[in-house]
This record gives C-alpha cells, structure tokens and sequence, in this order.
C-alpha cells in the first residue's frame, strides 16, 4: 500500500521532470490578420518587421514582430502595406519576437478603431 501510494505521488513529478517530447518543442504557429509591413534590419535574423496599425496611422512605425521570410522570398512589394501573416513564432536573442512567415497576403480583415482617428459620426471600424 505503501509503495502504490509512493508511486502515485513521484510518478507525477517524474513525467513534469523528463524531456519534452518532440510534439511539446515545435514553435507555435500564428496568424497575424494586421499590420504593416516595413523594412527594420535591427534583428540579425529578419530583414522586416511588422508594425503596429494604429501609430503607423498616425506616423510612427512602431514595430511589434520581426520577420523572416522563407527562401528570403521577395516582399519588397508588400512594404508599406496593411497585409495577413501566416507562420511560426520563434523567441530569439533579438528584442522582439521572430515570426518566420510561411504565407502573405493583403489583409482584408476588420480593422480596429484608432483612438484619435474616429470622429463622431465616422462609418466603422470607428464607434
């Protein structure tokens, strides 16, 4: 009785001990439906990054990922674009998280109301 009580106790801890399995160590993979795309070579490991929507609105690229894109695809055509990204997110030794992008794509999404940007009467996404 004893052991069985023993076992019931440190089996627990034993599997929260052991290595991970192969399953628990892949990176999450994420969908981002807005941001803008801009050019930041800050992060070593990313030529991009994506900005926030709303103070890019208003001037300021205030980035929130960086983005690495597979077989450094050419997106020179989506900088400055409000687009949709697919892909893995990786936390790196840069200060920002790294999304290593699998798809892009315009973003056609609601967007979020701006503070500052709606006036009374503004048709949606403004209140």
């Amino acid at each position: 009785m004893t052991t069985r009580r023993f076992l019931v106790s440190v089996l627990p801890l034993a599997l929260l001990a052991s290595p991970a399995l192969h399953s628990d160590v892949q990176p999450p993979k994420v969908e981002i439906t807005f941001g803008y795309l801009v050019q930041d070579t800050t992060c070593p490991k990313a030529q991009h990054a994506l900005a926030a929507f709303c103070p890019y609105l208003d001037g300021i690229v205030l980035p929130q990922f960086y983005l690495d894109f597979a077989g450094n695809k050419n997106v020179d055509r989506w900088v400055g674009h409000n687009v949709r990204l697919r892909g893995t997110m990786e936390f790196t030794d840069c200060s920002l998280p790294l999304l290593r992008v699998t798809n892009i794509a315009e973003s056609t999404g609601p967007l979020p109301p701006c503070p500052g940007l709606c006036q009374p009467g503004d048709p949606p996404p403004c209140p």
